[in-house]
This record gives C-alpha cells, sequence and structure tokens, in this order.
C-alpha cells in the first residue's frame, strides 16, 4: 500500500524528528536540504552564487591560512600579539571610523567568530557594570542570543522592531545594520533614540552584516564611503551620546571565510579616555579566561592578511555585497506587486528575510524541494538562494509570494 502523505508532508514530519532530538531551526534547514538531491538552500546563513552553490572562500586568507600552516610545525604556542597595533588600526579603517576617534577604541579578537565576539561582549559588560540582569534583543533576532543569555545567566527580554531596550537591570543589544533574521534596518533616527536612551548603560552592537544595508548602493559610491556611511549610520549616534559600547564584528559573512571560521573582532569604545587602561585590563582577562589568546593558525593568518592585504580583502567583502545587492534588485523587480513587494524596499537589506506564512505553506514549499528556515508562522529566506537566471527565478519567487504574507 503506498504511503498518502506528499514529499512536502514527510518533509515535515522529519523535521519534527529533528527538532525532537535538539536541533534548532537553522541547523533542521541545513540537515533536511542535505537529505534532499534536488534540494535549493534557501535557509542556511552562507553567501550563494547565483547556480545555488556558496560563494568560493576567501582566496586572500586560504593564501594565509596555507602559509601560516606551514609556519606552524613547531610544537609551540603562536599568537599576533605583535601585530594587534597595526591590526587594530586595520579594523578601524575597515569600518570606516575616523581617526580622531581611533584612542577610544580597544579591539580583542575572541577565537570563535562573530558567535565569541558577542558572547565575549555580554561578558565584558557584565563585568564593567554589575547589577545587569537582562539582555534586550530585538523581535525575532538570532535564535543563538536565548542561548546566549542562558549561558551568561541572564534573564531575557524582546523589544518592538524598531523599539528601545529599557528597564533596571537591561543590557541593550542592538543591530547594527540589517537585523539578521528578518533584514529590516533602523534608520539613523531610531539608532539616535537608542544611543540617548542608553543613559550611560553598556551597550552591544551586533554587526555581522558591516555594510549589508547599503549594498544596494554599491554602484553609485566607492566602498569605502560605503563602508564610512554604514558607520555614521548605525554606530556615530553611540559615539555622539558618549554611550559605552561594545561592537560585534564578523569576518564569516563580510569576507566568506564560513568554512575557515577565524577569529571575531570586538571593538570597545570607552568615551572616558581616564577608563581605557581599566577596561583594557578588563578585557585582556576575559580573551585570557575564554582561551582567546593561544590562537588558530586561522586567526593567525586573518590578522596578517587584515594587516598587510587590507585592500584584497575589502575587494572580496564588496564581491559579497554585489552578490546581495544583485539578489535583492532581482527579488524587487519579480516580487512585484506580490505580498511580499515590501521586503526588497528601501526599509529592508542583507541576506534575509522573514515573511509570515499562510496554513500549510511549509508542506508547499518543502514540496517544490525549498528549504528556507521556518520559525511558528514565519518562513526565513536566505534571499541569495535565488536563482541568476530570471525563468527560473521567476517561478521561485511566484511559489513563495502564493504562500507568503509580508511582513
Amino acid at each position: 500500500m503506498s504511503d498518502p502523505k506528499t514529499f512536502g508532508e514527510k518533509v515535515i514530519e522529519e523535521s519534527k524528528k529533528l527538532l525532537e532530538a535538539g536541533l534548532d531551526a537553522n541547523q533542521i534547514a541545513g540537515a533536511l536540504c542535505r537529505k534532499d538531491p534536488q534540494g535549493k538552500n534557501y535557509g542556511i546563513g552562507n553567501l550563494l552564487e547565483g547556480d545555488g552553490k556558496p560563494m568560493a572562500t576567501s582566496s586572500t586568507l586560504l593564501d594565509y591560512a596555507k602559509a601560516e600552516l606551514m609556519e606552524s610545525t613547531k610544537g609551540n604556542y603562536l599568537n599576533s600579539e605583535a601585530l594587534m597595533g597595526e591590526m587594530t588600526e586595520s579594523v578601524l579603517r575597515w569600518q570606516g571610523i575616523p581617526e580622531t576617534l581611533w584612542p577610544h577604541f580597544t579591539l580583542l579578537l575572541p577565537s570563535d567568530a562573530g558567535t565569541g565576539a558577542v558572547q565575549t561582549a555580554i561578558q565584558a559588560a557584565l563585568l564593567s557594570q554589575p547589577g545587569l540582569t537582562t539582555l534586550a534583543v530585538e523581535k525575532l533576532g538570532w535564535p543563538a542570543y536565548r542561548a546566549l543569555a542562558n549561558t551568561a545567566r541572564l534573564q531575557f527580554q524582546e523589544f518592538p522592531s524598531d523599539g528601545v531596550a529599557t528597564g533596571a537591570g537591561v543590557l541593550p543589544l542592538y543591530q547594527a545594520g540589517p537585523l539578521n533574521t528578518t533584514g529590516h534596518v533602523s534608520n539613523r533616527d531610531i539608532v539616535q533614540k537608542r544611543a540617548r536612551d542608553a543613559k550611560g548603560a553598556p551597550v552591544i552592537l551586533d554587526r555581522a552584516y558591516s555594510g549589508f544595508e547599503l549594498a544596494r548602493h554599491l554602484d553609485e559610491m566607492p566602498y569605502e564611503d560605503l563602508m564610512r556611511k554604514s558607520f555614521q549610520g548605525q554606530v556615530e549616534p553611540f559615539v555622539e551620546a558618549e554611550t559605552s559600547f561594545f561592537v560585534a564584528l564578523s569576518p564569516t559573512k563580510a569576507f566568506v571565510t564560513f568554512a575557515l571560521r577565524p577569529c571575531g573582532m570586538l571593538l570597545a569604545f570607552t568615551p572616558e579616555r581616564t577608563r581605557k587602561a581599566e577596561i583594557t585590563r578588563l578585557l585582556t582577562g576575559i580573551i585570557r579566561a575564554r582561551g582567546s589568546s593561544f590562537e588558530h593558525p586561522v586567526t593567525r593568518a586573518f590578522v596578517k592578511a587584515m594587516v598587510k592585504d587590507r585592500a584584497r580583502l575589502q575587494a572580496e567583502h564588496s564581491q559579497a555585497l554585489r552578490r546581495v545587492a544583485n539578489a535583492q534588485a532581482l527579488w524587487k523587480k519579480l516580487s512585484k506587486g506580490t505580498a511580499i513587494e515590501a521586503l526588497f524596499s528601501e526599509t529592508y537589506a542583507g541576506l534575509f528575510r522573514n515573511p509570515k506564512v499562510q496554513p500549510g505553506a511549509a508542506a508547499e514549499i518543502y514540496g517544490a524541494h525549498f528549504y528556507p528556515v521556518f520559525t511558528q508562522d514565519r518562513c526565513r529566506l536566505n534571499i541569495t538562494g535565488l536563482p541568476s537566471n530570471e525563468t527560473q527565478a521567476a517561478a521561485h519567487v511566484a511559489l513563495f509570494a502564493r504562500h507568503c504574507e509580508g511582513a
């Protein structure tokens, strides 16, 4: 007797088993897609070319990593301490931060990429200001934030899109760019309000997608201007409000280094220069406790690449931005007049969109061998999953538009 269930319904059953086994929504989407020979990735957060395959890993970092491995033949500890001054300057230049502000910044290199940078920022905030009890994040934010709050023994609080984190004992965590799960971008007025309302409390800025909110303008301005404008819109208001903050930077998306997972970068901003030495000692202790002072070869390679070959890395960042911009433009064109059209307006940017879905959508979308990330009543899309072939892309967009209901 044949099984009456559709292919999509069978995939849903499998997803429930994976959820019961402890996998989160991101892991489930990846596992399901890998099991399907016809599977099309619309969920996992790596950058994809127009053929649905991942973009090539940074050739710059690969070259430096190979060389670093050859220099690691002796059984001893190696680190980047001698290059930290130059590395700090390279990171500040990459971020478009004016030189007049450089004395206020301290750079750390947590070993576990952007996630480690966020986690280190939380640890630093808790040590620098006792009495913090709650991590506050924007609704529909990165699922790992809750886990990070749990490991730090913090309560967890969500605030509305474009909202402000408030309350006694609250540690605000804001996106400094597109919200990583929805693509929503807060404008400078909102960022300024968040900065003013910090009232002396430390703030964490998650900048996993540096410059991605301006990717669609890449043809209108030089790369350096784009990064400077991104800093001005997403970070500078906190400087102007003289707020202490930590910027967690990820090289993973910017430089397409998913497979290599180099270190994260954590910039600590101290408005009062007199406190910088104190904050630096505190941060150094955290890095020592995390084991990040004993660096992986790829971390050492990344530091050398940033110091000696930053222009080449920035060119790769520009390529990543262009792929996102091209995908956005095609989605915008093909979704015009549909329920998801607004998701490709100037209010949204970056790698993901997260529309609401209609009942039964998962079975239909899985049935077409598409694998976004389903959470409750939403469908998170990696927009770079869209084919470059416009005829194929139109069919993909039409399927999502039939089953999704916009923001």
